[in-house]
This record gives structure tokens, sequence and C-alpha cells, in this order.
């Protein structure tokens, strides 16, 4: 069986990479597992992945906490919340399939905008949680 965080961050990975509104507004297939070093390009990076056991006394489940980072090469606020909407378009809600574990749910739980620490580009940080079951 595989790890079921792994399987979601895949999937999720690919369906944002499949949303050509999102790689236009990126600038080409930016969305990446980690956080890329010294990129100058705007990115969507995968952070912390928390997973929790779910089970019930006859099924075994997972609940997941997924970030994902946007950092843009802008001083407009409006560049990431336009990000952000395109991630959440393709993923609120979204019936992705995973390898070896059936999606429940996806939602997003929490977002932010905010300048990055350099003082002039924005960014901007959203959070899912997932429920998946394995197959």
């Amino acid at each position: 069986m595989s790890n079921p965080g792994l399987a979601l961050q895949s999937a999720m990975r690919n369906a944002l990479l499949a949303h050509a509104p999102l790689t236009l507004l990126l600038g080409g297939a930016h969305v990446h597992e980690e956080m890329p070093r010294g990129a100058s390009t705007t990115f969507v990076a995968f952070g912390d992945i928390e997973t929790r056991d779910w089970s019930t006394a006859d099924a075994k489940a997972h609940e997941h906490f997924v970030m994902l980072s946007i950092r843009t090469n802008s001083r407009s606020r409006q560049m990431a919340q336009n990000i952000l909407d395109e991630i959440e378009s393709v993923l609120d809600n979204a019936a992705l399939i995973l390898a070896g574990h059936r999606l429940v749910n996806l939602r997003i739980v929490f977002w932010s905008v905010a300048r990055e620490k350099n003082g002039e580009n924005f960014g901007a940080t959203v959070r899912f949680r997932a429920a998946t079951e394995p197959l």
C-alpha cells in the first residue's frame, strides 16, 4: 500500500499542473513538491503535510492537512490572490484519483495573502484538509 499523504500530494500536483489558467499565471509548470532553492520565478510549492489517524473501529482512514505556498515576483497582491483563486477552483472539493487510496473529501480551510519577508513581493499560503481511505 502506498503512503496516503504522498498519494494525495501527487494527485493534487498533477491536477494543478493540468490547469492551464494556473500554468499561465505561473509562467510555466512551476508547481513543485518542495520549495525550489534560489527561484526567482512565481511558483507554488508544497509545504508541510500533516497526517493523522482517522480510523474507526472497523475501517482504516487518514486525515491530512496540506499546506501550499505561493511565491510571486510581483509587488501586486492581486497576482497572489489570482493564483490562490485558481488553486481553489482546481482543488476545493475535487474528486481526485489517488494511487492506492480513495479520497473522501478535499476542502480548503485557510488562506492568507501577505507581503514576503523581502518587503517587495506578495505571496500566499493555503491549507487544505483531506480525508482518505485505503482501497
